[in-house]
C-alpha cells in the first residue's frame, strides 16, 4: 500500500502522540483542605470506565501486605510481633471511622490498644445508612505476610473505604487509612485498582512510649497523630498536619534515621457486576485477586541496604530507585530514539514524496 506524504505526517505524528502520552505518568488528585488526604499514601492507581451512578453491584477484592520487619524497623523491635484482623469499613461521607487530628471514638481505642473489634462493629450498626459494609481479616503472626480479605461492596451512597490493623504489641499504635474515595474526583468513575501505603498512626488513647509499655490510658484523650522522622525532608512534627515526632527510642525509624519505610499497603481490585470476568469462564477469586507478595524498588531493601541510604549506590552497585534517575534516562532515550526514527521515515518521506508499506 502506497501511503502520500499527508497521510504520512498524519501517521507520524499520531505516533509521536502516543510515544508521548504512554511515558506520562498520571499525579492522584484530591480536593486540597481534605483531612483525608493525611492518611495515606496512593502509590499506584487505574482508572475504569465504570461510572459513579453504575446501578449493579460493585465491590472490591483487597490485599492486606504485611511490611514491618527487624530488618526495616529496627530499633527496640519486639520479640514477637503480629498484626490484629484487618478491619475496612465501606461507608458515606457522612460518616468517619477514624482520621489524624481528631480523637479516636472508643471503637478506634479498642482496635488500637487490644485489637478487637466488636466496639468498632457496633459503631458501625449504629451509623445506619451512613455505613454498607465492614469486612475482617485474619490475625497475623508473621508481619511480612500477606492475605487477602473479603470482598468489600461500594455504592455511590457509599463510595469511601477506611481500614485499621494494630500493631502488636504496642501501647496504641496501628496501621491503616480513612476515607479512600473509590471515585475518582477527576474522572468522577471508579478506580479500576488502587495500591495505598500505610503510616504508622498513635491513637492518642495511651501514653507508652515503648512496644511493650504498661497501660497508661490518656485523659483527655489527644489527637490520632502519624509518626514522622525528624530528620526526614518534611518539617516533624508538624501538629496542624497531623504528624508528631517518632517514639523517643526510634521506633519505626529505618537504620539511617531519616525516614520511616513503609509498614503495610492495601491492594484492591474492582469486580463489576456479578458476571464472568472472563467471557465464557465461571467466575473466580484468583481472577480478579491482587497478588500476595509485590516488591516495591523504591521502597524495600536491597541486600538489607535501605534506599534512604546515602551510600545506596555504592554499597549495591545499583542505581537508587528513589531517584528515578535510571527510569527517567531510559524515558529520555526512548523518546530521544523514538523521534530519530520517526524523523527518519519523514526525510524519506520528503525526499520520495510517498512510502511503500
Amino acid at each position: 500500500m502506497t501511503m502520500t506524504p499527508t497521510q504520512c505526517l498524519s501517521l507520524v505524528l499520531l505516533l509521536i502522540s502516543g510515544t508521548l502520552i504512554s511515558l506520562t505518568h498520571a499525579q492522584f488528585n484530591e480536593p486540597p483542605g481534605q483531612r483525608r488526604e493525611q492518611t495515606f499514601r496512593v502509590l499506584e492507581f487505574e482508572n475504569s470506565n465504570i461510572n459513579q451512578r453504575y446501578p449493579g453491584t460493585l465491590r472490591y477484592y483487597c490485599t492486606f501486605r504485611g511490611k514491618w520487619s527487624e530488618e526495616r524497623h529496627p530499633n527496640d523491635f519486639p520479640r514477637h510481633p503480629s498484626w490484629s484482623a484487618p478491619v475496612m469499613i465501606s461507608h458515606s461521607n457522612g460518616y468517619r471511622m477514624w482520621t489524624g487530628t481528631e480523637t479516636a471514638t472508643a471503637g478506634v481505642e479498642s482496635i488500637a490498644e487490644e485489637g478487637f473489634t466488636t466496639i468498632i462493629t457496633n459503631e458501625f450498626l449504629n451509623a445506619g445508612f451512613e455505613t454498607l459494609m465492614i469486612v475482617h481479616g485474619e490475625r497475623m503472626f508473621n508481619t511480612t505476610d500477606s492475605q487477602h480479605l473479603p470482598p468489600i461492596n461500594v455504592t455511590v451512597e457509599h463510595p469511601f473505604l477506611s481500614s485499621m490493623v494494630k500493631i502488636t504489641p504496642s501501647p496504641d499504635w496501628f496501621v491503616g487509612f480513612s476515607d479512600f474515595r473509590t471515585i475518582s474526583y477527576d474522572t468522577e468513575t471508579y478506580y479500576n485498582r488502587i495500591v495505598i501505603q500505610s503510616y504508622v498512626w498513635d491513637s492518642g488513647t495511651d501514653g507508652g512510649l515503648t512496644y511493650t509499655a504498661l497501660d497508661r490510658d490518656l485523659d483527655p484523650q489527644i489527637p490520632v497523630y502519624r509518626f514522622c522522622p525528624r530528620e526526614g525532608r518534611r518539617q516533624c512534627p508538624d501538629i496542624s498536619k497531623g504528624r508528631i515526632e517518632s517514639p523517643p527510642l526510634g521506633q519505626f525509624l529505618d537504620y539511617t534515621g531519616t525516614y520511616i519505610p513503609t509498614p503495610a499497603e492495601f491492594e484492591c481490585v474492582l469486580r463489576v457486576g456479578e458476571g464472568d470476568v472472563y467471557a465464557g469462564t465461571p467466575f473466580n477469586e484468583t481472577q480478579i485477586r491482587p497478588p500476595l507478595y509485590v516488591p516495591r524498588p523504591d521502597d524495600d531493601f536491597v541486600d538489607g541496604v535501605s534506599p534512604h541510604d546515602p551510600e545506596f549506590e555504592s554499597k549495591t552497585g545499583m542505581d537508587n530507585p528513589r531517584d528515578g534517575s535510571g527510569g527517567s534516562a531510559r524515558s529520555v532515550t526512548s523518546i530521544i530514539m523514538a523521534t530519530v526514527g520517526l524523523l527518519g521515515i519523514i526525510a524519506t518521506v520528503m525526499a520520495t514524496g510517498s512510502i511503500q508499506l
